[in-house]
């Protein structure tokens, strides 16, 4: 290795199974927690093939609050506009709702920067989470990671915990094949939103104010 040789060390933590980078000189922000030790969760890991958009474009599609009840189709509870949060580093909201086939589903939805989606509550009562940050393999693409799990009951074995992972995995993956079609074409053009855009265009707006970085610029060549 020449003796000149230099590369950015970017912050890092390791969290459910994976090492998690921030980009810039000091986190802006830390990962939550979630309300169990891992020691009494059951986890699993998994990922997706590239996707020909960006991360913050992926997360639009989530805070595209119509699109719960179009190709998704829930029973809403609820409407999830009334409950959106917007903050310095995160946006979100919570979702009640009954989805095809019976399943109840209450969940709190927040995006952490503008790449990682956070989902924690429960299906048909039973507590889980999925976690599936987007990382970017090169412009204008990216690819996500899923981190996802459920607390061990107590009696249960490993086989009863297993095949609730099974039927969450499923569910989402379900709704991820809902939004398969969109993911490779959204785009957006100023002034074509709606009233009942309102939650995408608070979304929007928090990513135009959101802090850009590029702390590795230096040991580029």
């Amino acid at each position: 290795m020449p003796s000149r040789a230099r590369l950015f060390r970017f912050p890092t933590v390791e969290r459910y199974g994976i090492v998690w980078a921030f980009n810039g000189e000091e986190p802006l922000f830390d990962l939550p927690d979630l309300p169990h030790p891992e020691d009494e969760l059951v986890v699993r890991r998994s990922m997706l093939d590239e996707m020909p958009v960006e991360p913050w474009l992926v997360q639009a599609h989530t805070m595209d609050l119509q699109h719960l009840s179009l190709p998704h189709e829930f029973e809403l509870a609820e409407d999830p506009n009334d409950s959106v949060r917007v903050g310095t580093y995160s946006v979100g909201f919570d979702l009640r709702a009954r989805l095809r086939g019976d399943a109840d589903f209450d969940v709190r939805v927040d995006i952490h920067g503008t790449n990682i989606f956070w989902q924690t509550g429960t299906l048909d009562g039973r507590w889980f989470f999925w976690i599936a940050p987007l990382g970017i393999p090169g412009p204008g693409r990216s690819r996500a990671t899923f981190v996802f799990g459920a607390r061990r009951e107590d009696g249960e074995d490993t086989v009863a915990a297993e095949a609730f992972l099974d039927r969450a995995f499923s569910v989402m993956m379900n709704l991820f094949d809902d939004d398969t079609p969109v993911l490779g074409t959204i785009r957006f053009r100023p002034g074509l939103l709606t009233r009942s855009d309102r939650t995408l265009d608070r979304y929007l707006q928090y990513v135009r104010n959101y802090p850009r970085a590029n702390p590795a610029r230096d040991f580029l060549v």
